[in-house]
C-alpha cells in the first residue's frame, strides 16, 4: 500500500499585530515571519514524521525553493512535485497579541493542477492505496473520480470550506 498526497504548498507570511485589521485600518505589525505551509505540504510532513512513506503531488511556483527543501529534509518523497511558472501559493496571517488570527490564502501554483499532471501521478498507484486531499488545489473531483476508477482509498480534509 502506498500514499499519495495532492497538496497545496504555501509560503505562510505570518503578521504579529495589536489587534486584526478592520475594514479601512492600517496598523502596524510588530513582527513578520515567514514559514513554509498549506494544508498538504503539513499532511505529507505529518505522515512521514509518523514514520510511514508519503508521496507528495503538488505544483510549487518559481519561487518555492523553501517549500521543496522543507518536504524532502522531513522524508517526504517530491518525485511527483512539479515545477510550474506561476508564483506560489501563499497565506497572509495577522495574529493579535490576544493569539486570534485572521487568514487570507492566495492559490498561485495550487491552481495548477491539470487533468493530464493528475494522470500522470496517480499511473503509479492501484486498488487499495491510499489518496490523500484537503480542499486548496484545483480538480479536486477530478482527482476523486479517478482515484475511485482505479479502488484507491480517498481521505479528504474538506478545509478550508468553500461552495
Amino acid at each position: 500500500m502506498k500514499i499519495v498526497n495532492f497538496g497545496s504548498c504555501n509560503i505562510d507570511y505570518v503578521y504579529q499585530l495589536h489587534h486584526i485589521v478592520s475594514v479601512g485600518e492600517t496598523e502596524h505589525s510588530t513582527r513578520r515571519d515567514v514559514f513554509p505551509g498549506g494544508k498538504g505540504l503539513n499532511q505529507s510532513i505529518a505522515v512521514a514524521k509518523a514514520g510511514t512513506k508519503i508521496y507528495h503531488a503538488g505544483c510549487i511556483g518559481t519561487d518555492g525553493d523553501l517549500l521543496l527543501e522543507t518536504m524532502t529534509e522531513s522524508g517526504v518523497d517530491t518525485s511527483y512535485v512539479k515545477r510550474v511558472s506561476e508564483p506560489n501559493g501563499h497565506a497572509v496571517i495577522q495574529v493579535s497579541e490576544k493569539g486570534e488570527n485572521s487568514i487570507f490564502i492566495h492559490a498561485g501554483s495550487n491552481n495548477c493542477f491539470s487533468k493530464e499532471f493528475i494522470d500522470e501521478v496517480l499511473s503509479n498507484f492501484e486498488k487499495g492505496d491510499i489518496l490523500l486531499l484537503q480542499n486548496e488545489i484545483n480538480n479536486i473531483e477530478y482527482l476523486v473520480n479517478e482515484a475511485y476508477a482505479k479502488g484507491m482509498i480517498t481521505i479528504i480534509n474538506p478545509s478550508p470550506i468553500n461552495e
